[in-house]
């Protein structure tokens, strides 16, 4: 009989500064039962939404990540793989008039009203967070994406 090794996750070399989460939701209608539907809060607004649970695109979707100078400060450039390319282009269709929400680290930072539909798998997220943690999220997006990309 071959010898059986095992290992823990729990106790590798688990750097916690490239943990990061991006999920972006839709929003759908209020009459929803409770298990299709959560409300959020959108920062610096008046702006309540009703979204789906899940996310349509999360961190994993994302290739690369660039911050980007905005009048407001620092935004973060995404640009999605082939699969979350097809995601955003099949959920700005279908969304049209109605809000995507943004959230980083399970922290709602932006929505926006979808007025069109995109196209090339890129997206710029403008929200509630700082310079500095733009720059992280920027760097944790890479570092995840490089991860997830290596052989």
């Amino acid at each position: 009989m071959a010898p059986v090794l095992a290992g823990c996750a729990l106790f590798g070399s688990h750097d916690k500064s490239k943990d990061i989460s991006l999920g972006i939701y839709e929003q759908v209608d209020e009459a929803l039962p409770a298990e299709n539907k959560q409300s959020v809060q959108i920062p610096h607004t008046d702006l309540k939404l009703t979204i789906n649970p899940f996310p349509q695109l999360t961190e994993r979707d994302v290739q690369s990540a660039e911050l980007y100078d905005t009048v407001g400060g620092k935004a973060v450039f995404l640009r999605f793989d082939p699969h979350g390319t097809i995601v955003l282009d099949e959920l700005t269709t279908r969304a049209r008039g109605q809000y995507l929400t943004i959230t980083i680290n399970h922290r709602p930072v932006s929505a926006w009203l979808v007025d069109q539909r995109i196209t090339n798998g890129q997206l710029l997220i403008e929200g509630d967070f700082t310079d500095e943690e733009a720059k992280t999220y920027v760097d944790n997006l890479n570092a995840l994406s490089k991860k997830n990309n290596s052989p």
